[in-house]
């Protein structure tokens, strides 16, 4: 291992150009941003990150779990690793929160679910 001081005189032998760009990070690339996952909603049981996966697929919207299976095994690690996560890309993460914010149970009500009339 290196130390600081070690580090530093690494740093002074460097031409002025290096230098500066150790301080600074790279510019991210726009391309890799839109493939990232991004977290739209967490979910304590599997069974209801299944079923909003379920639908965002009907949606046409291509979409992961993740730590599904470690709380499958065991579901107190729902509450270490902040449950089932549903991720999505960012250029889908719109979309897929506007189908998960949609809700059905008024179409529900009004479906005949054959219930003998009086």
């Amino acid at each position: 291992m290196l130390s600081f001081a070690a580090l530093l005189r690494l740093t002074v032998l460097l031409p002025a150009g290096e230098r500066d760009s150790l301080r600074t990070p790279p510019d991210p690339d726009p391309a890799e941003d839109m493939d990232e996952l991004v977290t739209v909603a967490t979910y304590d049981k599997p069974t209801d990150a299944y079923i909003a996966l379920g639908r965002l697929t009907a949606e046409g919207i291509e979409a992961q779990l993740f730590d599904d299976h470690m709380v499958q095994m065991d579901w107190l690690y729902s509450i270490a690793l902040g449950g089932v996560k549903l991720r999505v890309t960012r250029g889908d993460e719109k979309a897929a929160r506007a189908v998960l914010e949609t809700d059905y149970s008024q179409a529900l009500e009004e479906t005949d679910l054959g219930r003998p009339e009086d």
